[in-house]
């Protein structure tokens, strides 16, 4: 057996014994039935990606072991799967479902590992330190030249422990069933939707990349299965509050992280100054008391750790001149003014702090990745827009206002400043 088979099978193993301590209703029987389901559609996906290699006997169709496996062709199975079973067993599906996907992003992030020993899933060259080296005879002929690629099975296998933490602690809030469901089919496509910037092994249908035609069909799935199902507001509104704040927030730091090539000296230093700090001072602030929440819901609490928020960012602005990057100078470029503006203004009139960062967020990520596909991401404003007025952190107009004021700042760089 190859090194890829033993890490899918401890995966396995490992997912299995989860999903039979936190489900006593799955046997041993439908969990195999489910392995098979699996495995089959994402075999058949994939020999459907590769018939052509398949015809001409380079790819064995049987060989699994060998990788090989469409991960949305699995999640198609393994959802025909529950649906037969809680048919069968008369169990609601969303409880069955809920149980296999909370420990799916677990199951995957051990199997991606995988993909190292086959030498697979790498991305786009790149010449940041955690590079990978990939042997002449396993590279695309296009990229030949290139010795060092971006692991991109690793950046996977990282926001899927990530995803799995969430849905995990989602999950010990004794949630509605189907909560982690849609929760999970949305946080793995945005994931897919991030990962497939870099990846250069894909697959086209139609014109359209498969993996992302999946991505986004499943974004969708997941969105009206949460709102099918939260019929408790409150709760739906607290999830685009925070949760999906946070996502936002990482996903664009990686994309910070994988698509500007600077030397390591410089990340780590703005990884201080425009990250580590800037978090210890709001836990400092709360810790003494001189702000209600982590959110600096109240007015008055807000210039003095905006102005400290801008002294960080500003020697951030500074470092970013000093790697001579352009991308990463416009960003920081639109962050200092965006934050100054809105630090101004608050000053005068409260507006809301979620939208200014979640519209920073969506540029940063949609501008990085150059990808049409990530302004889908733009329909998250709107819902953490309306959390902030449903939860009466802040009123249509300051709603409006954070987001107006974000995109004239990134208007205003974009149009009058040159680089």
């Amino acid at each position: 057996m190859s090194i890829y088979g033993l890490i899918i099978g401890i995966a396995l193993i490992v997912g299995i014994e989860l999903i039979k301590k936190y489900n006593k209703t799955i046997s041993y029987l439908d969990i195999l039935f489910i392995l098979l389901s699996v495995l089959i559609g994402a075999r058949v996906l994939y020999i459907f990606h590769n018939i052509e290699e398949i015809k001409l006997g380079i790819i064995n169709p049987i060989a699994i072991w060998d990788g090989g496996l469409a991960f949305y062709g699995g999640i198609i199975g393994l959802l025909i799967a529950l649906l037969i079973i809680s048919k069968y067993k008369r169990i609601t599906f969303y409880i069955l479902s809920d149980s296999i996907l909370l420990f799916l992003p677990l199951i995957h992030a051990i199997g991606r590992i995988g993909n190292f020993f086959n030498y697979e899933l790498y991305g786009l060259p790149t010449k940041l330190p955690w590079g990978i080296y990939i042997p002449e005879e396993n590279r695309y002929l296009k990229y030949i030249e290139y010795s060092h690629f971006h692991p991109v099975y690793l950046y996977e296998s990282i926001l899927n422990i990530l995803n799995f933490y969430l849905l995990y602690k989602l999950f010990k809030k004794k949630l509605k069933p189907g909560i982690i469901t849609s929760i999970y089919l949305i946080n793995y496509s945005i994931i897919r939707l991030l990962v497939n910037t870099l990846r250069i092994d894909k697959e086209f249908f139609w014109g359209i990349e498969t993996s992302n035609l999946f991505s986004i069909l499943f974004l969708i799935i997941g969105i009206i299965i949460l709102i099918m199902i939260t019929k408790n507001k409150t709760q739906l509104a607290h999830f685009f509050s925070k949760p999906v704040m946070i996502f936002l927030i990482l996903l664009a730091l990686l994309s910070l992280f994988l698509k500007i090539d600077i030397p390591i000296k410089y990340q780590i230093t703005l990884f201080i100054f425009s990250i580590f700090l800037p978090v210890a001072t709001s836990f400092l602030f709360r810790y003494f008391k001189l702000t209600s929440d982590f959110a600096v819901s109240e007015q008055e609490e807000r210039p003095r750790l905006f102005f400290l928020f801008l002294i960080l960012l500003f020697i951030s602005f500074g470092i970013s001149l000093k790697t001579g990057n352009t991308q990463l100078i416009l960003i920081y470029t639109v962050i200092n003014i965006t934050l100054l503006c809105s630090t101004l203004l608050t000053m005068f009139w409260k507006i809301s702090f979620h939208m200014i960062v979640a519209t920073l967020c969506l540029f940063v990520i949609s501008f990085l990745l150059n990808n049409p596909l990530t302004y889908l991401l733009s329909l998250a404003l709107p819902l953490v827009g309306w959390s902030r007025i449903f939860l009466k952190r802040h009123t249509l107009k300051q709603v409006i206002g954070g987001f107006v004021i974000t995109i004239s700042c990134i208007l205003f760089v974009l149009t009058f400043i040159n680089f």
